[in-house]
């Protein structure tokens, strides 16, 4: 959903952001709640056989009415940092940069490897990179991959903390990366057995689960099988495209990455809700316990302005920066008060490697690029429990989407 965010003037430009600190379970909560209002007058004229789907307690707070099969609207507020059930840190400042004339990169690059060399308090956090009001010529990129670092400014104002990307190729400005290096512990995978397990479900039973437990890190795998397509109607697009655009098998897997909370038996009961449904008829759906040491955690970008330079002649210059953030390999990470000018494909893209990442109170302005594919995705998400809240984005071409098979719930709350 998309809701209009206050302190945006009629020209499009920012007078302020005042966001109280506010528990994001809670804004979330209060989000769906105006939904659930407006919905209850909508469904008013429906037949009454048909589910409301949500509705308000006695008690205040949303029931979910499921259907005939059992399918709920998923709760999104298991979304963001730390799924929800944590207010994002503020680390403490270990280095400070002071701009310089010429190429900053290896100096913020140097404090920043060292921070990460830092131990971790017990939180996670090792500690901030504060960069001080100025403008910092970026030649580079900036790596951040390591956990418990975060990369702070003074402001996000033209004349506060300034990283431009300078020159001519299409790099990304600053990168958080964990490794790819995510193993399965187990041989053979659990298989779910439920004939249905419907959207908005939390537990299904396997054919075992020895070898699981509580706090297992897993992978549950609905696989994209030639039958599913065919449902879907997507193994085929019509016309002379029928070849080119049509699913194939295997190659629209939806993977969701989940937390076991309980076990009973061989039922399963996860921390966050599926978002599709799982049936037995059409290839039904694996379970996978896995270890990722190298996915890093509570990383964090903020309070900062990051600027692409382009060529001033040439309204759709490509031979520039191209993303200003990117997130992979990394969860309960954070980008909160950046704003950015003039990148080419997105303010900030977060990859299928990531979940539990808040986007909070950013600013995309004036892209740069042609009007075509792959460019102006200004606030993306190919990951899951993903939170975009209070973000603003002009002259995008998608300015709030999620990739073609990202496992969600993402959440995108009052952005425009």
């Amino acid at each position: 959903m998309l809701e209009n965010l206050s302190g945006v003037g009629s020209t499009g430009r920012f007078a302020s952001f005042d966001i109280g600190c506010i528990h994001m379970k809670q804004r979330l909560e209060a989000i769906v709640l105006a939904i659930v209002i407006g919905l209850t007058v909508s469904m008013s004229a429906q037949a009454a056989t048909e589910p409301k789907f949500l509705s308000v307690g006695g008690n205040g707070r949303l029931v979910y009415e499921a259907d005939q099969h059992g399918n709920t609207i998923p709760d999104f507020s298991h979304c963001g940092y730390m799924g929800g059930n944590a207010d994002i840190p503020n680390a403490p400042i270990q280095v400070v940069v002071s701009p310089t004339e010429g190429d900053n990169t290896q100096r913020i690059q140097t404090a920043l490897d060292y921070v990460a060399s830092l131990p971790a308090n017990q939180v996670g956090i090792r500690g901030a990179v504060l960069l001080e009001k100025g403008q910092y010529r970026i030649l580079g990129r900036l790596l951040m991959s390591a956990s418990g670092v975060v990369l702070r400014g003074q402001g996000m104002g033209e004349e506060e903390t300034v990283l431009i990307a300078a020159g001519t190729d299409r790099r990304t400005l600053i990168r958080i990366a964990g490794n790819n290096d995510r193993t399965y512990l187990l041989d053979e995978p659990h298989r779910v057995i439920d004939e249905y397990v419907p959207v908005g479900a939390y537990s299904f039973r396997l054919n075992s689960a020895e070898g699981l437990k509580a706090g297992d890190v897993v992978n549950i795998i609905r696989p994209s099988t030639q039958a599913w397509i065919g449902r879907l109607g997507t193994d085929s697009f019509g016309g002379g495209l029928r070849g080119i655009f049509a699913w194939k098998p295997g190659s629209r897997d939806v993977v969701w990455d989940r937390v076991i909370r309980s076990i009973e038996g061989n039922r399963v009961t996860v921390d966050a809700p599926i978002t599709t449904a799982i049936e037995a008829s059409l290839g039904g759906a694996l379970l996978r316990s896995y270890s990722w040491p190298g996915r890093i955690h509570h990383v964090g970008v903020e309070n900062l302005r990051c600027v692409s330079e382009f060529d001033s002649d040439n309204p759709k210059d490509e031979n520039h920066s191209w993303m200003a953030v990117t997130i992979e390999n990394a969860e309960s990470a954070w980008v909160r008060r950046i704003m950015t000018e003039h990148f080419a494909g997105s303010a900030v893209a977060i990859w299928e490697s990531c979940k539990w990442i808040t986007v909070q109170d950013c600013v995309s302005l004036a892209p740069v690029s042609e009007h075509g594919g792959y460019r102006r995705h200004t606030f993306f998400t190919m990951g899951q429990l993903t939170l975009f809240v209070h973000c603003w984005s002009e002259f995008g071409r998608h300015d709030f989407s999620v990739g073609h098979c990202a496992a969600g719930p993402n959440a995108f709350v009052q952005c425009e």
